[in-house]
């Protein structure tokens, strides 16, 4: 049967070129997008991948699909902002939490963006940690819920994920420090070095210490702080070296207060994931909101 959850993954295996790319943005196991694509070639009676080793390239069926696919999702979209429009003539609102840092420096931006487009909306963030966040959205309390890393250790059946964007990270010196005129180290000059790091039970800090496991650092950690925003004060006040996602010290290098380096040997690179409750159909407003940022993120759009 062709159904638009079908076409949604096929889009985006063809958007890939890859089985496993598509399940990797899609928090799917391969084996299931391949059953997804091979049901939906037998209901069409056509194949519409050729598959190699290199990847998965489109048949013309495939061309074709993708052609009247587009047309369809675009369809979809129209009638959900034509609903929404009619939503707008009452009041609405939209609940959104999300983790330390995102909830400061990128949500605030999107929430404002969508309430300018939609002024009769209410809309509502709360911060919360991971587990917090996944468990709420679940819950019901609220309607979408932002975070970083993977969820392996959190993971249910009925909590839906997808990428945003990856979130890339830096290690972060003060502009006197040594190192502040270079562009890159590497993850062994971190070891002894005094360093600010979140609080013991923190998610990103164990995504840290396992990212630098390989390379037989140990931080020394002059200070454990809760939050990327005390963190980065922390580094303002020379309190030592730090390792914080890119956009939270935006500004600071512009005004060149902080400096950027990378490491040359190690991605510090995290998943920005948007969760919700697949049990409930989403909202006009949650699909008015998802769909303004799946102008920037054209992998969350296929979701819907």
């Amino acid at each position: 049967m062709l159904t638009l959850h079908k076409l949604k993954i096929f889009m985006i295996v063809y958007d890939k070129h890859s089985f496993n790319a598509a399940a990797t943005a899609l928090y799917m196991a391969q084996s299931a997008v391949s059953q997804h694509i091979a049901s939906l070639e037998t209901a069409l009676g056509v194949a519409l991948f050729e598959r190699s080793s290199r990847g998965v390239k489109p048949t013309p069926a495939g061309d074709v699909l993708y052609e009247y696919a587009g047309r369809i999702m675009a369809l979809v979209t129209d009638a959900e902002r034509a609903i929404l429009r009619l939503s707008d003539a009452q009041t609405g609102q939209l609940i959104v939490s999300a983790t330390p840092g995102v909830s400061v420096y990128l949500i605030p931006a999107w929430l404002q963006q969508f309430q300018t487009l939609h002024p009769t909306i209410n809309v509502s963030l709360q911060t919360a940690l991971t587990s917090e966040v996944a468990r709420d959205v679940l819950n019901g309390t609220y309607d979408l819920g932002f975070l970083e890393g993977a969820l392996d250790e959190l993971d249910n059946d009925a909590l839906g994920r997808m990428r945003v964007q990856d979130v890339h990270h830096d290690v972060v010196v003060h502009a006197d420090h040594e190192w502040a005129a270079r562009e890159s180290i590497s993850a062994r000059e971190l070891d002894g070095v005094p360093f600010i790091n979140r609080q013991p039970s923190s998610r990103a800090r164990h995504w840290l210490e396992r990212a630098l496991k390989p390379s037989g650092v140990k931080l020394k950690n002059t200070a454990e702080l809760d939050s990327p925003g005390a963190i980065k004060y922390a580094l303002l006040n020379k309190m030592g070296v730090a390792v914080l996602p890119r956009y939270s010290i935006e500004r600071e290098i512009e005004r060149g207060e902080l400096r950027a380096l990378s490491l040359n040997d190690v991605a510090l690179v995290r998943p920005l994931l948007m969760v919700w409750d697949k049990r409930r159909p989403f909202t006009p407003i949650q699909r008015a909101f998802v769909a303004m940022l799946a102008e920037s993120s054209a992998g969350l759009g296929m979701l819907l």
